[in-house]
């Protein structure tokens, strides 16, 4: 019988999750942490943020240096993911921070799994463009493309290396390229977050080469790129809805998923495979955007402390998410839930190899599908792949 997860953000399994997976509960990994409210300022409601010897609102919130006053304003903050997961705790600590630096003026109100547009997705991103609704999201690229493909190309495959490098490009040229592309969409881009390496499970056998994946059955999630490039691998790959994607593992409709550690955790996936091979094929960015409207009505001084407050609550997702992942790992390499291959055991060449024609598929998409030029297209992409 499989082992259950002693970690703590296995313990609630995330009610709604985006379609491509979701994040995990965010208490692992982080210290001595504890509920906000013990460090709290008197009179401030922080929610559920879950402080750490790293991460104190009280002393990490912005200070304000302006003389305008702050409107009394409440954000709502969406995310695809439930209200444990590293997603909406950035939403959790980034009201703490504003609370903090405006007195309690500015709140933030966090609405994890879609609840304010019944579980949808990408009507989430279409409220947060309108903003009406919701002015405050963390939403995954891949749920992006289904309104530009140019949001993909973050999802080609082996592209990064390692954290490392998905932060340098992040931080430079590919990054700002993708922040251009949301202000395009009335979008304030404070940040890049992540939800991770999407790895591989199955219940047959271990997969090291591409040459594995040939009687696999695997669910992927609904996005064209994912779709090419399975197809490219020879796998037998079909789009499933994630909230029927457990039950298919169980009752052997499909053979596997992926998706990073946190979602496979966070969804009990253990429970139903017997092994992850640790591939870093791909990876899944978040964007942590302000509706440009909301974060126009503020002042430039007010503004600051805005960003400021913004790029912190970013920092916090990806370190926590990080240890949530590194916390995961060892739980399984010691418990045996399923037996873990890493990544220095898999040819990733021969799954480079037969994904080589993945870029050049996606910049002729963008080409046909967004009306770019080929030289721009190809400069696009080569931002995350020179």
């Amino acid at each position: 019988m499989k082992k259950v997860l002693s970690v703590l953000l296995t313990a609630a399994v995330v009610s709604t999750m985006t379609a491509c997976g979701g994040g995990a509960g965010a208490a692992a990994g982080q210290g001595s942490a504890a509920p906000a409210a013990a460090e709290a300022s008197a009179g401030i409601d922080y929610q559920d943020y879950e402080a750490s010897d790293r991460f104190v609102a009280s002393k990490d919130a912005a200070k304000y240096e302006g003389s305008e006053e702050w409107p009394e304003t409440t954000w709502n903050f969406d995310c695809s993911t439930g209200d444990t997961s590293t997603w909406a705790q950035a939403g959790y600590y980034f009201n703490a921070l504003m609370q903090e630096s405006t007195g309690g003026k500015v709140k933030v109100a966090v609405y994890a799994g879609e609840q304010l547009t019944n579980g949808d997705q990408v009507a989430g991103i279409q409220s947060l463009m309108d903003g009406n609704t919701i002015q405050v999201s963390l939403h995954s690229n891949l749920i992006y493309a289904n309104f530009d493909p140019r949001f993909n190309v973050v999802s080609l495959p082996y592209i990064f290396s390692s954290y490392d490098d998905v932060d340098k490009v992040m931080a430079g040229e590919g990054g700002n390229n993708l922040k251009s592309v949301l202000a395009e969409y009335g979008l304030k881009c404070e940040g890049i977050a992540e939800n991770g390496f999407r790895q591989i499970t199955n219940s047959k056998k271990p997969i090291t080469n591409v040459s594995d994946l040939s009687d696999i059955k695997m669910r992927i999630c609904s996005n064209d790129l994912c779709a090419e490039v399975y197809k490219e691998w020879g796998c037998d790959a079909s789009v499933m809805n994630w909230a029927e994607t457990y039950t298919a593992l169980q009752q052997g409709t499909v053979d596997g998923e992926e998706n990073p550690e946190t979602a496979i955790a966070s969804a009990s996936v253990q429970d139903v495979q017997d092994y992850i091979s640790l591939w870093n094929a791909y990876y899944d960015c978040l964007f942590f955007c302000i509706n440009q409207g909301a974060y126009d009505q503020f002042s430039d001084a007010q503004k600051a402390v805005i960003d400021a407050n913004a790029a912190k609550a970013v920092e916090y997702q990806k370190t926590i998410n990080r240890e949530n992942v590194d916390a995961l790992v060892k739980e399984w390499k010691e418990n045996g839930a399923m037996e873990v291959t890493t990544l220095d055991a898999i040819d990733s060449d021969s799954f480079k190899n037969a994904a080589s024609g993945a870029a050049a598929w996606y910049t002729e998409q963008l080409v046909s599908q967004k009306g770019m030029s080929e030289e721009d297209a190809k400069a696009f992409v080569a931002a995350f792949t020179s």
